[in-house]
């Protein structure tokens, strides 16, 4: 039930590590904050679930939904909420179980994976594997104040070259930055690792002269492997264009 001017707030999961759902409670004053805002409805790893109510202010989904029970919960969730925000790479792509998606159906005998974004339309995506606790929160407080949420729109190579790190590709390694969503502090090439995609292609995302660069380094299987680590980014570039 909403109190004072709070708004309301559900937290829903599905096929993930719920690793997104940690990342919120990371820091504990940062998450407290939210409280000033919202009156947490519905939190497994919070509190004791509470029924589920037809007038929603606020819904976030982490992971991908699974089977038709799983469809069918997320169907209701977009119904019986004003605002969905869809959380994490397994969410925002499809995640890393989605790679079975390229194994043959023979040895599956399972559907594909699948995002939210093709059950429903979510409002806003906050992406990551995981999210960034800061990005979420600023997303809610946002909505909250009705104000519309924007992701950047620059490459991780920007935050790269912010941090002074060495270009992996120009030393050779593959690397999904020139086409990643950047807001991660480009965390894993800071450490030398590569950028796998985990949030998502930009906007203006150029894949031909991305596949160009990795066909230097990899082979085409690779290449395609390598694009859906967490999820068809490029399906999901396309999505956004439309």
């Amino acid at each position: 039930m909403k109190t004072s001017n709070k708004k309301t707030l559900s937290i829903f999961s599905f096929t993930s590590c719920e690793g997104c759902q940690f990342e919120l409670l990371g820091h504990y004053d940062l998450f407290s904050k939210l409280l000033n805002f919202y009156e947490i409805e519905s939190f497994r790893l919070g509190q004791e679930n509470k029924d589920e109510e037809n007038n929603i202010d606020v819904s976030i989904v982490e992971g991908s939904p699974e089977g038709e029970e799983q469809i069918k919960h997320l169907k209701q969730i977009r119904r019986n909420s004003k605002i969905v925000i869809a959380i994490g790479s397994c969410a925002h792509l499809g995640g890393i179980q989605s790679q079975r998606n390229r194994l043959p159906q023979k040895l599956i005998n399972r559907k594909d994976v699948i995002s939210v974004s093709d059950v429903i339309k979510p409002d806003y995506i906050v992406p990551g594997c995981p999210i960034k606790q800061k990005e979420l929160v600023d997303c809610l407080i946002d909505v909250y104040y009705e104000r519309k949420f924007l992701l950047p729109d620059l490459a991780i190579c920007s935050e790269c070259k912010l941090n002074g790190n060495d270009c992996l590709i120009k030393n050779g390694k593959p690397c999904l930055g020139p086409i990643t969503r950047a807001g991660c502090n480009s965390i894993c090439t800071n450490n030398n690792e590569a950028c796998l995609g985990c949030r998502g292609p930009i906007e203006q995302a150029n894949f031909v002269k991305m596949k160009e660069v990795l066909s230097l380094l990899l082979s085409e299987e690779e290449i395609e492997n390598w694009l859906t680590i967490y999820g068809d980014i490029e399906k999901e570039f396309k999505r956004e264009k439309i």
